[in-house]
């Protein structure tokens, strides 16, 4: 009889606790909820354009697959040109539109000119201090002016043409060479581009 008691004080004890510890945790999810309103009406949030549903702290990620550019052009046809999703913890909005992209980076360049670069990018970059993840300012201003006049003047890139023609070249040659052999064109594009770009710096390649 006793042992009986004592079990149902316990199961009564148990049913308690968990009682208590639902009530705790709705105070805490109407307090969130609350303290969150009050924030978003003082500093209102404009409304963000539409996007699919990720998952609580991936976002997006698991439901990405390793082609990027059809997943991407998936995703524009469902959700329009412009489209947000999450990867991870940041907040993404993708644009695949060539008028609103002219419009972000030529109409509103300098609104869209700071943004917050990646582990990678500051090792690489020294810290933020190249023309790409620089902030916006009198540096990077002067890092346009050097950028354009140096390497993009018509004079320059009228002397290098001899040197962007012979690597185009290899590639071609290199595609004859490997007639009925599958040839991977996006790596042979990068590694074009990228010998391109290396001749006209110092006149030297790094990828073959």
């Amino acid at each position: 009889m006793w042992s009986s008691w004592g079990d149902a004080s316990n199961d009564k004890d148990e049913n308690l606790r968990a009682i208590f510890l639902a009530l705790l945790a709705m105070m805490l999810a109407i307090f969130w909820f609350l303290w969150s309103r009050k924030k978003c009406s003082k500093n209102p949030i404009p409304p963000l354009p539409p996007g699919p549903i990720g998952l609580p702290l991936l976002g997006y990620l698991p439901f990405l697959g390793t082609k990027l550019h059809r997943e991407f052009t998936e995703l524009a046809r469902v959700y329009g040109p412009i489209y947000k999703l999450r990867l991870g913890s940041k907040l993404c909005v993708a644009i695949s539109s060539p008028t609103l992209l002219k419009e972000m980076v030529r109409d509103h360049d300098t609104v869209f000119a700071n943004h917050v670069p990646t582990t990678a990018a500051l090792v690489g970059s020294y810290g933020a201090r190249d023309i790409a993840f620089a902030p916006y300012g009198p540096d990077w201003r002067r890092l346009r002016m050097v950028f354009v006049s140096k390497m993009l003047s018509k004079t320059n890139l009228d002397d290098s043409y001899a040197l962007r023609r012979e690597e185009v070249h290899k590639s071609i040659g290199h595609i004859y060479d490997r007639i009925g052999i599958p040839i991977d064109l996006g790596k042979l594009a990068f590694s074009t581009a990228t010998n391109n770009v290396m001749r006209m710096l110092w006149g030297g390649t790094i990828l073959k």
